[in-house]
Formats: C-alpha cells, structure tokens, sequence
C-alpha cells in the first residue's frame, strides 16, 4: 500500500494565509483602527437609518385622483374667459390716488346720488374695460393657466383685477337704477356673478378665493337691486330662473383642490432641483415623506369637499382634515394620523395651505346662495301680496320648490326667518353654529335685513 506525499507547500500556504487572515482581523479590532471605522461606518449609516425611521411614520399612499388628465387639461380659446380677461385687464384705470375709498364703497352701497366726481369718471374711464371684460362671462369656462403651469409664486394679475371690474359694476347697478333701468342694472350682476363661478374652477385655492369674495359683493348688489320699487314682480321671476341656472355653474371643491395638490407637488419639487438639495432630501427620505403627506392631506380634503357642510364627518381644526366616513374607516387614516404625518414633514406644513380658510369660505358662499335665492323669492311674494310672509313655508310652493336648508346645522334646519315692523331677515347661522338673531357685522350669522314691506 502506498501513500501521496504531503503537499507541503499547500499545507504552508494554508498556514499563512490563516495567519494573515487573523492579522487582518487583529489589525481591524485594534482600537486606533476599530473607533474611526466605526465612526466612519456610523456616518454613512445614519442619514439611512434616519430615513426609514422617518419614512416608517408615513405610510405609502397613491395618488388622490387621476394627476395625469388633470395636467393635460386645457380649455379652448373659443370657450375660456381668461382670454378676455387677459386683454381687458390692459385697459383698466386704476381709481383716483386722491379719492378716498369710502367715496366708491359708499356709492357702491347706498345708491348712485352719493356718487362723488371721482367715482363717477372712474366708471366712465373704465367703459371699454367694462365691455371686454364682459364678453368674458359669456365663455362657458375658464383656466387661467393649464394645471400643470401652476406653482406657488404664479402670479395671477387678471384675477386680482376681477375683483374691480366687480365693484365697477356694483356702480354702474347703481347708476342704472338711479336712471330707472333696473333691468340693464341686473345684466351686469348677472356677469359679476358669472365670473365669481368661473374663478377657481380650473385653478388654484387663491383664485377660488378671490371668485368667494367677488360672489360676496355682487349679492349685496343683487339684493339691494331686489329691494329695489321699480323692479317688478316680473322682473324679479326672471332673475330668479337666472340665478338659479348661474349658482349651477359653481365648480365642484374638488376641481380646485385638485389644482392645488398639482401646484403644491410642483412648488415642492422645483426646491428641490439642485444636486445639493436633491441629494440631501433623498438620503433623509424627505422628498418621499413630503409627497406621501401632501398625498394624505389632498385625500382627505376630496373625500369630503364635495359634500354639502352637514354632511362632511368631524373635523379637526387648523389643519382642518376630516374623520374617515364609516364606510372608509379600514381604508383611509384617521384625521389625528394625517394630522400627525404633516408634523413628521419638515416642509408640508409651510406648503400645504390651510384647508379651514378654503372649507369655511366656500362653506360660507354656499350659505349665502340659498340665502340670496331666498331673498329674490322673499320680494317677489312682497310685489305680489303687498308683505313679507310671515314664515318661510308660505313660499312654497308658488315661489319656491322647498323651504332651503341652514347647511351650518348638524340636522336639517331651515335658514332662520323673522318679519319685523322694519322688513325682514333671513340668514344662516354660520360657522360658530350659534343664532346670534341676525347680527351679520359683529357676529357670524350670513344674511340679509331686506327693506320694510309696503303695507
């Protein structure tokens, strides 16, 4: 029987190669090289460590809507407003640097013989900015920009400038009146009113606002023309079939939300196009937080903007997100857990705007439609049976189809109604749900006082 001989030199180079390979690791346990390794291990570890912590705190979500038909969206020039409005914002002459501003408001709201001469050639320099602007309001729609355009800084002079071709035409209302021409005084509301429905229907919450505020000065006209002796019970039926056709021409909430998540994502992403930034924010998981919680937000906000005020789920204040509907409670995260997703967020809450001042004004406009539409029916019952009724189901239903509902309620109630020796009030009790009897200056109730009825 014979034997291999040992291969010697496998043998060595096995003993050596152990004994570098305990060198090794002698060397890397040694405190001068161990201490700065991990340190220097630490370090690259850290920013990823710290990112799936934080990340871990917000789930994953999608996108709240279809991102991508909302972007590539765009209104024809033949059917879009903005066309006009661009052009005739060119023509406007601003008011008078010397007149006061109490002169225009006063004329505005009190009647044409407070007039001053400022305010009367101011309306006569703006008559072209008038008619252009006008010729707008006819388009059945309006963007401004397309939604893919919009970002936080955009600037929108033309909506701005909306809100004085509305106080021009609360004068001219009052001129026309003063000239008995009622009829010709409400075709201009009638147009203010139409735009304050197209402002925000393609962009963001600012032009929204800004069409709430334009709502809210062209009914104070509308009811201070109903009031009006010289506009007749015909007259009157009329422009409550136009009123009504013009309050469905508002927008949805979510259309402008939606326009707004698109220009808050877009706001956040050119912060980030630097090498410096962008690296940073994607190794600290920022980016991807941020846009996880603007996703949550917007989502909550649609799942209830479109529903009428009492009938939305509670919601928290400030942020102002809303409590999942029963039938989402597995599915969506709880108001206090979205809530809490923006905290996480190092930037959401400067970019997400607040959502309380959106849902309470628009909240507010819609209140003040049923109002509105109220008061028109309210006079119109005046010119045909000489006085205000004494409850509102006396106009149904020759005058209206039903008694309109308070949506500042949490149960179906109707808008607060009370005759008096000096007319009439009609209001909603607004947002702090308190009937505060139809104090509308000092308190939250939304309404009118309407003239005394002719006995």
């Amino acid at each position: 029987m014979t034997s291999e001989p040992l291969d010697d030199s496998r043998s060595d180079d096995c003993v050596g190669g152990s004994s570098r390979g305990g060198a090794w690791i002698l060397w890397l346990l040694h405190p001068k090289v161990a201490i700065p390794l991990l340190l220097i291990l630490s370090l690259i570890s850290a920013p990823l460590v710290y990112r799936a912590a934080r990340l871990a705190k917000v789930p994953p979500a999608d996108e709240p809507f279809d991102t991508k038909s909302v972007q590539e969206f765009v209104v024809l020039d033949a059917d879009n407003a903005f066309v006009e409005y661009r052009a005739a914002s060119v023509l406007l002459t601003p008011r008078d640097p010397k007149a006061e501003y109490k002169e225009f408001d006063k004329a505005e709201s009190e009647g044409w013989e407070h007039a001053t001469e400022p305010v009367q050639k101011w309306l006569a320099a703006n008559r072209p900015f008038m008619e252009l602007w006008r010729q707008g309001t006819a388009k059945p729609d309006a963007q401004y920009f397309r939604a893919s355009e919009v970002r936080a800084d955009t600037l929108i002079p033309a909506v701005q400038e909306a809100r004085e071709f509305s106080r021009l035409v609360r004068l001219e209302s009052s001129r026309l009146l003063a000239e008995g021409k009622p009829e010709e005084a409400w075709d201009w509301l009638q147009t203010s009113f139409r735009m304050s429905r197209q402002l925000g229907r393609h962009g963001p919450i600012i032009e929204r606002l800004v069409g709430v505020a334009i709502h809210s000065l062209t009914a104070e006209g509308m009811v201070k023309w109903a009031n009006d002796p010289q506009v007749t019970a015909d007259l009157l039926r009329s422009a409550m079939r136009e009123l009504h056709d013009e309050q469905k021409r508002t927008p949805p909430l979510s259309a402008c939300l939606q326009t707004e998540y698109l220009s808050v994502i877009a706001t956040w992403r050119s912060l980030c196009t630097g090498a410096v930034e962008l690296t940073l924010f994607n190794v600290i998981g920022e980016s991807e937080l941020n846009e996880r919680t603007f996703r949550h937000v917007f989502a909550n906000w649609l799942s209830q903007a479109d529903l009428p005020r009492n009938q939305r789920t509670k919601s928290l204040p400030g942020l102002f997100v809303f409590e999942p509907a029963p039938a989402n409670i597995k599915t969506q995260p709880s108001a206090s857990e979205v809530s809490g997703y923006v905290d996480q967020s190092l930037m959401g809450a400067l970019l997400i705007p607040s959502g309380q001042q959106f849902f309470i004004a628009t909240d507010r406009e819609a209140a003040r439609d049923a109002v509105l539409l109220t008061v028109l029916a309210l006079e119109l019952f005046s010119r045909e049976h000489g006085h205000y009724p004494e409850k509102l189901d006396e106009l149904i239903p020759d005058f209206l189809p039903a008694v309109p509902e308070d949506t500042h309620t949490p149960t179906k109630t109707p808008l607060r109604y009370r005759r008096d020796a000096d007319g009439a009030l009609i209001y909603s009790i607004g947002d702090n749900g308190t009937d505060d009897g139809g104090v509308f200056e000092k308190a939250e109730d939304i309404g009118y006082r309407i003239g005394k009825p002719s006995k």
